[in-house]
């Protein structure tokens, strides 16, 4: 299915596509803290509280343009519902950065950085994904990669979590959980993204 647009109903996809841009700059940032301490930390984590207030900024915009909207290339009611999910995944994963920062952990296993290197490839994903509601073919083979990946996050995980048990520190492996935990979570808000895409899908082709 093909959809024809008027040039003002591109508003609500150049919107969720600046969301998607959010959620790959949060990525970059976490990416740059993994690192552990460094004199830039403050920095970063207010680089992280800009990227939440933008996001939030796109989600109410989104929001307000659907109710003056007459006609749009997704139903209301999916443009909302994506817009939503990735606002999710921005708050996500500046709570991740949040509780790096907090737990004051130093250094963290290198399933961290395989998780990390997955979430900004999901955050890849979901940009091109945004990119290609109007080809629903090439859609269909980016949300098959986008669950592939989220798959391979969760294995991350479980090995991750299993690793934890060789710390000696019970107040140790609960920070280290945590982190991992709240990256687990924003894979999973990802998810929930590529799962409404996959809706979309269904219901437009």
């Amino acid at each position: 299915m093909k959809f024809s647009f008027f040039p003002q109903e591109t508003r609500g996809l150049e919107l969720l596509k600046d969301l998607g841009s959010e959620v790959q700059r949060c990525v970059q940032i976490l990416a740059q803290m993994l690192g552990g301490i460094s004199e830039r930390q403050p920095e970063l984590i207010a680089e992280l509280d800009r990227a939440e207030v933008r996001a939030t900024d796109l989600h109410y915009a989104l929001m307000t343009h659907l109710r003056s909207s007459f006609v749009n290339p997704l139903p209301r009611e999916d443009l909302y519902t994506l817009s939503r999910l990735l606002h999710e995944s921005v708050g996500e994963l500046c709570g991740a950065g949040e509780l790096m920062d907090q737990s004051g952990v130093t250094w963290l296993s290198q399933r961290a950085s395989e998780q990390l290197e997955m979430l900004g490839r999901q955050a890849e994903l979901t940009l091109t994904a945004l990119g290609e509601l109007q080809r629903l073919d090439d859609l269909e083979d980016t949300w098959l990669q986008m669950i592939r990946l989220t798959k391979r996050a969760n294995r991350t995980h479980r090995v991750w979590v299993g690793e934890l048990s060789d710390m000696q520190k019970a107040s140790t492996i609960i920070r280290h959980r945590g982190v991992a935990e709240q990256l687990l979570s924003s894979v999973q808000a990802l998810r929930a993204v590529a799962d409404h895409l996959g809706r979309v899908l269904v219901k437009e082709s």
